[in-house]
């Protein structure tokens, strides 16, 4: 099976007086909510990935990565894209050890010291972590960081600008 995943990341110099959107305005976004615990497939998955930063898996694909943890861990998925229980990140806790899946996502957003662009076309990554303020770290390959290799980087949910992120719970 041939996958095309896609990720990109691009940073360029700002003016860092420019506001960004307020809070409850309508260009402000609902965040991800991290749950209260971790289940212990979702920690099982972690414990499989984690030894794999910094090292190609399989042909270095970003589903080869979900493929991967699913298989060690002996989740139930069809094979393909159905990565497990399928649930709104919007509605419901998202766990460290959940399966995202990006199609058409553009994040663009800005700090003190840059504005960045950051596109997943087609894209499947697994939550490391979740932060208070909608950041969530990614562990996942095939990106612009990280090439063909397992990397580790964060996403802010406040900037997603289009496309649908899909999230995933892995079931037994």
């Amino acid at each position: 099976m041939k996958t095309l995943c896609s990720a990109f990341i691009f940073f360029t110099a700002f003016n860092a007086s420019a506001q960004s959107p307020a809070e409850g305005s309508p260009k402000a976004r609902q965040l991800p909510v991290a749950c209260d615990s971790t289940g212990s497939l979702n920690s099982e998955i972690l414990k499989v990935v984690k030894p794999c930063i910094g090292k190609k898996i399989d042909r270095g694909e970003c589903w080869d990565l979900a493929k991967f943890a699913l298989d060690k861990v002996n989740a139930s998925w069809d094979g393909f894209m159905d990565f497990g229980k399928e649930f709104d990140w919007k509605k419901e806790c998202l766990q460290p050890g959940d399966i995202l899946q990006f199609e058409g996502v553009v994040f663009e957003g800005k700090n003190e010291a840059y504005k960045y662009s950051e596109s997943f076309y087609h894209h499947t990554a697994i939550v490391y972590s979740i932060g208070e303020n909608g950041e969530v770290e990614l562990i996942h390959q095939n990106t612009g960081q990280y090439g063909k290799k397992v990397g580790v980087s964060t996403i802010y949910f406040k900037d997603l600008k289009k496309g649908k992120i899909q999230a995933y719970r892995p079931v037994v």
